[in-house]
């Protein structure tokens, strides 16, 4: 049984890759330039264009969706890519499992679960909804795998990872944008990843969104206070302006159109996965306190 990951070169899908390298699985890595973990198959392809995306999945029986592009990207690549991904899947009678996040619920009041109504107020909200509906209409099996804003090795670009764990883990102070005494889920990369693959396993899953296990949710002072123990640094984290994002935004595109999802850290941001456990049995999460202490050795190395 070959499984193919797509956007194995970086994040959620390096590490999903990873994970099923060790597992001693088949494991197809696909990316536009490589760079996947060692023992996969290293796959050269373009999801912009169909023909390639085919070729990349051939004789698979899982694909991972996990390719993404920066903010300014979104609108102009995903909706290709994603189709690509779903002709692919549906020429070779794939399932299909995508590493989505929260966007599609847009503005929420109370703790998030999968049967909340989608209700997207911005424009990247409202494209994760709309791609999540298209991946559910395919003709193949497709399990969606939402998560929470995610750290851990190989997290790049992640916001507790680079705004908060990154600068801790070389002994500078945390930063952060929006109010510190917020509760908001954090989850662990390594947990997400094994999430993901046990959707891809498990038929239960099918045709069904899911929120992927996290540790317990705490405020962002919280968290910091314990990056703080774990890596001996008691800096007291710095609370910069928020129009500070829009100035970062200049010179980082990765930042750009990000104030679109202030609600998500400018209110509490808790996210429920009892659905996750009561379908797939309990599911062990990495303490913040030992994924704090991996991430940081990650980034030091």
């Amino acid at each position: 049984m070959t499984v193919v990951v797509l956007g194995a070169g970086r994040g959620i899908g390096r590490e999903i890759t990873r994970q099923l390298v060790a597992e001693g699985r088949e494991v197809r890595a696909v990316t536009r330039s490589g760079g996947v973990p060692e023992g996969a198959q290293d796959v050269r392809a373009d999801l912009m264009d169909r023909a390639s995306t085919l070729d990349a999945v051939e004789g698979a029986s899982v694909i991972h969706l996990a390719a993404n592009v920066p903010y300014p990207d979104w609108a102009a690549r995903l909706p290709t890519m994603v189709e690509n991904a779903i002709a692919a899947a549906e020429a070779v009678g794939a399932k299909i499992v995508y590493a989505d996040n929260l966007y599609a619920y847009g503005p929420v009041s109370g703790p998030l679960r999968e049967d909340a109504p989608e209700r997207p107020a911005g424009a990247k909200e409202r494209l994760r909804s709309e791609l999540g509906k298209r991946l559910r209409s395919a003709e193949v099996p497709v399990a969606t795998g939402r998560s929470s804003d995610y750290y851990g090795p190989g997290g790049t670009g992640s916001l507790p990872g680079e705004l908060v764990l990154k600068p801790m883990a070389a002994g500078r102070s945390a930063m952060w944008f929006w109010p510190l005494d917020q509760p908001h889920t954090f989850a662990y990369l390594g947990d997400t990843a094994r999430a993901q693959i046990l959707l891809g396993d498990d038929e239960r899953a099918d045709g069904g969104v899911w929120h992927t296990p996290a540790a317990e949710t705490v405020t962002v002072r919280e968290f910091v206070a314990l990056a703080g123990r774990v890596l001996g640094n008691d800096r007291e984290p710095l609370r910069l302006p928020a129009f500070a994002v829009a100035v970062a935004a200049l010179f980082d595109k990765r930042l750009r159109g990000s104030g679109e999802m202030d609600h998500q850290r400018t209110a509490p941001w808790v996210v429920d996965h009892s659905a996750f456990e009561a379908a797939f049995g309990p599911f062990t999460v990495t303490p913040h306190e030992q994924a704090i202490e991996r991430t940081a050795r990650w980034y030091r190395g």
